[in-house]
């Protein structure tokens, strides 16, 4: 598997609260990733700090063959941030908010941009702070695939917004840019969200990584007995 990014021994704390020690895995090239655990176990640190918002107290993140520092302008170019809640400048129009991440990343596609923009029922003239949630989120979407990104991490951004998009967004978006070469990190609580799309499985549990997997493989083994689908598999883990 080729590997575009990896994380290797990380640990953070929060005061007397560990969240994680000793904590590695890799990204393969291409791949839909699926992180999964319940809520407090850890999920959004890790993807914070593999998104460059949180510095880690100690290990590394390994991105393209390079280690990656916290606050890493080029590393933050090359890659897409859709968090449960994106932040915007709220005077800011949609077009504005388009034109504005024109500028920063360097293979930013104007035309998809368009495209997503009437997928998502997105209006260039209106402004941010007129929108609801789920349009919001929405618009986080637009801009981190238009980015081209080489890798899109997703925490939890599905729960805002109504069935059809979640649907859409999964079986079409993700896959149409896995199969172009972007690296996909999906962090949910919502599991079977990932049952169609998932190709490597992680699960954090009490601090650590207990499954670290081909979901193929995870479902072979699981086949003809209890476990059916990935929720079954992810309760056997953490239960």
């Amino acid at each position: 598997m080729s590997q575009v990014l990896s994380v290797a021994n990380l640990a953070k704390s929060f005061g007397r609260k560990t969240v994680f020690e000793d904590l590695s895995l890799s990204l393969g090239k291409g791949k839909v990733h699926g992180l999964l655990g319940r809520n407090g176990e850890g999920k959004t640190t890790l993807i914070r700090i593999i998104a460059g918002v949180i510095p880690a107290d100690r290990g590394e993140v390994i991105y393209d063959s390079r280690a990656v520092r916290f606050g890493d302008a080029a590393y933050k170019r090359d890659i897409g941030y859709i968090p449960e809640a994106p932040f915007f400048f709220s005077a800011m129009k949609v077009g504005e908010l388009l034109d504005f991440n024109a500028a920063f990343y360097p293979r930013w596609d104007g035309r998809r941009a368009g495209e997503l923009l009437g997928l998502f029922g997105l209006d260039r003239g209106a402004r941010i702070r007129t929108l609801s949630r789920g349009l919001k989120l929405k618009l986080g979407f637009a801009v981190a695939l238009a980015a081209r990104p080489g890798l899109l991490i997703l925490d939890d951004p599905t729960s805002g917004i109504d069935v059809p998009t979640r649907q859409d967004f999964l079986r079409d978006v993700i896959r149409e840019l896995a199969d172009a070469g972007t690296t996909v990190l999906f962090a949910t609580h919502m599991v079977h969200e990932l049952e169609r799309i998932v190709e490597r499985l992680f699960i954090l549990h009490g601090g650590r990584l207990v499954l670290d997997e081909d979901y193929e493989t995870v479902r072979r083994r699981y086949e003809g007995q209890s476990p059916a689908g990935l929720e079954d598999i992810f309760r056997s883990f953490v239960s």
